[in-house]
């Protein structure tokens, strides 16, 4: 007589059973899912249990079917509610769905179930950065640095949002400790490169920027590759290098994107041109400054505007209010993930989209990777490319890059008739900021200005400026950090090259512009930085009447103050050479009537210019618009 097969107390073939779970494992190992799924479905029926239904929502998850692993995890969580395993999981599929509430609500479930989970407390913190609410994120990933002292994702997190809180030096402490004892990774080495910056010496910089550039970054770090690629152009890199990451952090995207198709549809005939703008600065910036002034311009009976924020509703203000009244349409995409987002850009039937980001902080190109209009244009965000394959044109002007640009970029260079940024005529406060008696300058003291941040202080730069004071004994430099807090790493960064604190003088700056502008009445001459020269500060100057001395270069970051002077008409200061750049500054020093001559050829040239002539360069813009339209439309037909 046959042996009978064994059951259990239910009924249950336990042979039957383990027979389905060794296969749904195998195949699940071998990459087998749709059989995985069949054999832990038909384990289910013998013995339904929490366990088994988590397998069945991580197999969904895995191929992206949301709605079916929801219900699985919910099912797992339901018959074993003490279990944390399905509230993570939920967690996770909700926040890569950019479903960031629920996220933040399952996060806070699972740490309900196990305070010390490092996973949870964690994920938790990451939800709430993601959603924009850093002080609440901050304790979290502080515990979860705490339980977990050498986790790279718990350290990463926190410095994101100590970052993101602009304590830049508590995140430059926690990485010096981070990192002795740390293995390489994505993570540490774009830190390394951020902070490099924030350091008394170049070390830094030489030990991660090759690390940086030459990482093997996987298609889930494309935003780390990103962080190289921006930080890149700050650095002295050849024009080549640069082409390279440009095209690493393409092919990253791309596999991103899986092969979806874009979602543009076709250019509506006989309407008004629909523009886009795509930006976090429809607020209190200077990009948001510069782009109301423009958007008030725009022509409304050949263009409709519509204007997508990427900022979260409570960092809109007064001028966010401004915005709203210029567009034809305001959609706030904060909450939205890239792909969301992307589709709401395409439903809304754009035309001709313009980044206003580039890789500048806030900036969220993903949602550009999914070709929401038939004509996307990168502009304005910082003085690069932003290296996908859907960006069509990046936006310059006859100045701003070299002939040969298009071969060391992905995007083609759209050519504008003025420059490619405009200078805003900014009345000056009557009440100065400070005067050169309160701060102790003396009447013969040459003040040497540079309203900058620290990213832009290089060490060729900042080797250059020391050699200028070295030989300009009655000089100093004045700097003019936004908050006061961040005097103490000005000093030490610049300290480190050379430059003693005795030959610094700090500038107060506020949020106003009018009152802002006072500080040139201090300053002498402006030195630009160097290799990534000024946007917005080069134009204040030029609004003020100072003479600017630039290094020009070959790069569009070596080049943007270079424009400005030479569609001014002023260009006997611009440096062809590191050398020529410090006789210049020197030269002008010393020579007081050199000096007068181009401040008075600045104010009599500027009005007359066109550089700040809204009008003019919103014309333009339509202009380049229009261009890029026609050109897509002759290439598809």
């Amino acid at each position: 007589m046959a042996a009978s097969q064994g059951r259990g107390t239910s009924g249950v073939s336990v042979s039957a059973l383990r027979d389905l779970l060794s296969s749904a494992a195998s195949h699940a190992a071998s990459g087998r899912v749709d059989d995985a799924l069949a054999a832990y479905r038909g384990a289910i029926e013998l013995a339904p249990s929490p366990e088994l239904h988590h397998n069945v929502g991580v197999l969904l998850f895995s191929k992206g079917e949301i709605d079916g692993a929801e219900r699985s995890f919910a099912d797992a969580a339901r018959l074993k509610p003490e279990w944390i395993a399905p509230a993570l999981a939920l967690g996770h599929l909700y926040f890569r769905a950019g479903r960031y509430a629920d996220a933040e609500r399952a996060f806070e479930h699972a740490l309900s179930l196990d305070p010390n989970s490092v996973e949870a407390t964690g994920n938790l913190g990451l939800t709430l950065q993601r959603r924009g609410r850093w002080r609440l994120a901050l304790p979290h990933l502080e515990r979860a640095r705490a339980l977990a002292p050498a986790d790279v994702r718990a350290w990463f997190a926190l410095r994101t949002t100590l970052l993101l809180l602009g304590r830049v030096e508590d995140a430059l402490q926690d990485f010096l400790r981070f990192e002795p004892d740390a293995p390489l990774s994505a993570e540490l080495v774009t830190s390394g490169l951020i902070f490099s910056r924030f350091l008394p010496d170049a070390a830094y910089e030489a030990k991660y920027l090759p690390r940086a550039l030459d990482w093997a970054y996987r298609p889930d770090q494309a935003e780390l590759a990103a962080v190289t690629l921006s930080r890149a152009q700050y650095c002295d890199l050849p024009r080549d290098s640069l082409r390279r990451i440009y095209e690493k952090y393409n092919e990253l995207q791309q596999e991103n994107r899986h092969g979806i198709p874009a979602l543009a549809g076709v250019r509506r005939q006989g309407e008004r041109i629909r523009v886009g703008y795509l930006s976090a600065d429809f607020r209190a910036h200077i990009m948001g400054r510069i782009m109301r002034d423009v958007l008030a311009s725009h022509d409304r009976s050949r263009f409709e505007w519509h204007l997508y924020s990427l900022v979260p509703s409570q960092n809109e203000d007064a001028i966010t209010g401004e915005f709203r009244k210029l567009a034809d349409r305001f959609v706030s995409l904060a909450d939205l993930d890239d792909l969301a987002a992307a589709r709401a850009i395409a439903d809304d039937g754009v035309d001709v989209l313009v980044d206003l980001m580039g890789h500048s902080s806030f900036a969220r190109p993903g949602i550009m990777l999914w070709k929401p209009a038939p004509v996307i244009v990168t502009h304005l965000g910082y003085h690069g490319c932003v290296g996908l394959e859907q960006v069509d044109f990046k936006l310059t002007d006859a100045y701003a890059d070299a002939p040969d640009a298009a071969a060391y970029q992905l995007e083609t260079p759209l050519v504008i008739d003025t420059c490619v940024l405009p200078v805003r005529r900014v009345t000056p406060a009557d009440k100065p900021i400070a005067t050169r008696d309160a701060l102790g300058i003396t009447e013969r003291t040459i003040v040497f200005g540079a309203f900058v941040s620290m990213l832009k202080l290089s060490p060729r730069c900042l080797a250059l400026w020391r050699d200028i004071l070295e030989r300009v004994p009655d000089s100093l430099l004045a700097l003019s950090p936004q908050k006061e807090a961040d005097r103490p790493l000005y000093l030490r960064r610049l300290s480190g090259f050379g430059i003693p604190a005795g030959r610094i003088v700090f500038i107060p700056a506020t949020g106003d512009d009018a009152a802002n502008r006072t500080r040139y009445a201090i300053v002498d001459i402006v030195l630009d930085t160097l290799p990534y020269t000024g946007g917005d500060t080069t134009a204040a100057a030029l609004d003020m009447g100072v003479p600017v001395v630039s290094r020009v270069g070959i790069r569009h970051a070596e080049r943007v103050t270079f424009s400005l002077l030479s569609h001014l008409g002023v260009t006997e200061t611009i440096a062809r050479s590191d050398e020529e750049y410090v006789a210049i500054a020197c030269g002008l020093a010393g020579d007081t009537a050199w000096r007068t001559r181009v401040a008075s050829e600045i104010a009599q040239k500027l009005p007359a210019s066109g550089l700040a002539d809204a009008g003019r360069y919103a014309r333009s813009l339509e202009q380049a618009y229009m261009y890029a339209l026609s050109q897509k439309i002759a290439k598809a037909t």
